[in-house]
């Protein structure tokens, strides 16, 4: 991969930390969009859990040349976790509006630190593009 060469494995981890917050939205979204599906169960897409497993994986065989591949990022589950949490009594399933809404502003900021983390890689590749030829 192109970009490992050039920032290791930092941009692997945002790029996948991305990835991963993406996924999450759309499960807070589907939940947000069922908050009146009777039976419905709200699902949770265990960010911290996903992205540990990720960072803890280490590639089965060493690279030992530049054209050998590494190891692939992982997908997001394709089911994301069901909430056990009963429903309360009197709704038609156990959403909850403003806590999914809550979840949602938090995914979104935890997005956009991310975003500004892979900014901030392309401005150190930039400097040292542009300052490292002037010594």
């Amino acid at each position: 991969m192109f970009t490992g060469k050039i920032f290791g494995k930092t941009w692997q981890v945002v790029t996948q930390a991305l990835k991963l917050r993406l996924a999450k939205h759309d499960v807070i979204a589907a939940n947000i969009a069922n908050v009146d599906t009777p039976g419905y169960r709200r699902k949770d897409l265990p960010f911290e859990k996903v992205m540990a497993a990720y960072l803890k994986r280490t590639p089965a065989l060493k690279t030992t040349h530049p054209r050998h591949f590494g190891p692939h990022p992982l997908k997001p589950p394709l089911c994301p976790e069901e909430d056990c949490v009963p429903a309360d009594e009197g709704t038609p399933n156990n959403v909850s509006l403003e806590e999914e809404m809550a979840k949602l502003s938090e995914n979104n900021l935890m997005y956009q630190a991310t975003v500004q983390a892979l900014i901030k890689e392309l401005e150190l590749l930039k400097e040292a593009i542009t300052e490292g030829g002037k010594r």
